[in-house]
């Protein structure tokens, strides 16, 4: 009896410890993707914005606007510290990309959110900056 009894108290509590592991498991997954997602809809705009050269003025300006003030918003709710802290510092400069300051400040808040989105995967700071500004000659 008092096997049977313990088999299915360990039972029981085996079954909640697993639903309340995978729902934490679940929840953390929720944030990432929410977290990865505002990174790439942000980086989204700012090529948008490069590559089409939009006027603020413009209807389809105003909309890229909104949807990069969206993807700023959820990078303030969901962004890691660093990744926020690196956004700060590149707004801060004016949030363009005319110096050696500013394309730095950018290139550094893509690695940041690189690091938060993929863990230890890093790369050569060189690297990311050709491919996010290209090749470009110093001011």
């Amino acid at each position: 009896m008092n096997t049977a009894v313990f088999s299915l108290i360990g039972l029981v509590v085996g079954a909640v410890l697993q639903f309340l592991f995978s729902r934490h498991l679940d929840n953390k997954k929720h944030q990432r993707d929410l977290r990865s997602k505002a990174y790439a809809d942000y980086l989204l705009c700012v090529s948008e914005q490069a590559n089409l050269g939009h006027q603020r003025s413009s209807a389809e300006g105003r909309q890229l606007g909104a949807k990069t003030a969206d993807a700023k918003c959820r990078i303030s709710l969901y962004g890691a510290p660093t990744v926020v802290s690196a956004f700060a510092k590149f707004e801060r400069l004016g949030a363009a990309m005319n110096t050696d300051e500013q394309c730095k400040a950018f290139t550094d808040m893509v690695a940041a959110m690189r690091r938060d989105a993929l863990g230890n995967s890093s790369v050569a700071q060189a690297d990311l900056e050709a491919v996010l500004l290209g090749t470009r000659i110093a001011t």
